[in-house]
Parts: C-alpha cells; sequence; structure tokens
C-alpha cells in the first residue's frame, strides 16, 4: 500500500545535507553481505527535525536514513523487517518509483507499508535519493497522524488504490519469506 503526501521538501537544502554528510554513511549490509548499489546516511535525526516536527512524527519510533540508489540497480523483491511503514521524500527533480506488490507507482513524497508488502526499486539511469523515515509504529497511527494534519493526498491516493481506507497492515504467511 502506498498513500501520496501533500508534503514539499526543501530538495537542495537534503540534498547538500545528504552530500554533506555523505562520508558518515555506508554501503547497505546483511551480514556478511555489502550491497554496492544502495547507499545509506544514518545519525542525521538532529539535521531533519524539522521534517519531523512538519509530519508530526516526532513522538513515534523512528529512525531517518537518507537513502542514496545508484543508477541502473535494483532492489530485488523484500519487505523489509520489523513491520516498519516507510515515509519516502524524494530529493531529486525526477520523481522515483518503487514497485509494490506488482503495481508501479511515482510519488515525490509517500507512506509506503514496507513492512507488510513485497516491494522492489529500480533505478534506471539515474540514481534515486530519498529521505527515509523507517518508523516502527501501526499503519493506523501514523494514518491518523497525518491525516488529522492534512498530509494524505485523499484524491492522487484514491486514484492508484481505490480502496485504501479500508486497508489493513497484515504481513501474510505466504509473503514472510520476502522479510529481509
Amino acid at each position: 500500500m502506498l498513500l501520496h503526501l501533500n508534503y514539499q521538501i526543501d530538495k537542495e537544502k537534503y540534498r547538500k545535507a545528504f552530500y554533506d554528510n555523505y562520508d558518515k554513511g555506508d554501503y547497505h549490509r546483511k551480514g556478511d553481505k555489502v550491497l554496492k548499489t544502495w547507499y545509506k546516511v544514518f545519525g542525521i535525526t538532529e539535521i531533519v527535525r524539522p521534517v519531523t516536527k512538519d509530519l508530526g512524527i516526532e513522538n513515534l519510533n523512528i529512525k531517518p536514513r537518507f537513502s542514496y540508489q545508484f543508477e541502473n540497480s535494483t532492489l530485488i523483491n523484500h519487505i523489509d523487517i520489523d513491520r516498519v511503514v516507510g515515509i519516502n521524500l524524494n530529493l531529486f527533480d525526477e520523481s522515483p518509483e518503487i514497485i509494490v506488490e506488482g503495481k508501479t507507482y511515482t510519488y515525490e513524497a509517500a507512506m509506503i507499508d514496507v513492512g507488510s508488502k513485497v516491494h522492489s526499486v529500480i533505478a534506471k539511469e539515474k540514481p534515486r535519493l530519498v529521505l527515509k523515515y523507517a518508523i516502527r509504529n501501526k499503519w493506523e497511527d501514523i494514518y491518523n497522524i497525518l491525516d488529522k494534519k492534512g498530509l494524505i493526498d485523499h484524491a492522487k491516493t484514491y486514484f492508484d488504490n481505490p480502496n485504501y481506507m479500508m486497508y489493513e497492515s497484515i504481513l501474510k504467511d505466504c509473503d514472510k519469506q520476502f522479510v529481509k
């Protein structure tokens, strides 16, 4: 499930923050495996505090990071561990795409159920850079916070997911094999 958000981030400011802190990041690691197509910068809580407050999620269990995916690379089908919900904010001029349960979405700002739904990301000829919040709270709680602040773009979300108002975040048994 993907919800489009009514949120405009200062792309130039946070892109600069990513590059200024690039040396503090590292490639994504899973055990001994290093994924050299996906680079993350953690430890940015103070840098992104204004965005966190704008979104109203400062009291949630969040872990913000800059997530950079190199051009011509793919993050294969997976489900994020710990049932996290992601808020992704695009920092490049070109809108990124994400594939959730076989459907491709283009977005600028989105809340995505990456902890329950199989998803993948393909960076085409250009790299992808997002400010991602990994949130370890219930989908419904995050939805209610964003909705109360008027941050859910109901019209755009309805166009992509007409039944989104009835959505329940459930990790199906058959999808547990994709949890990475």
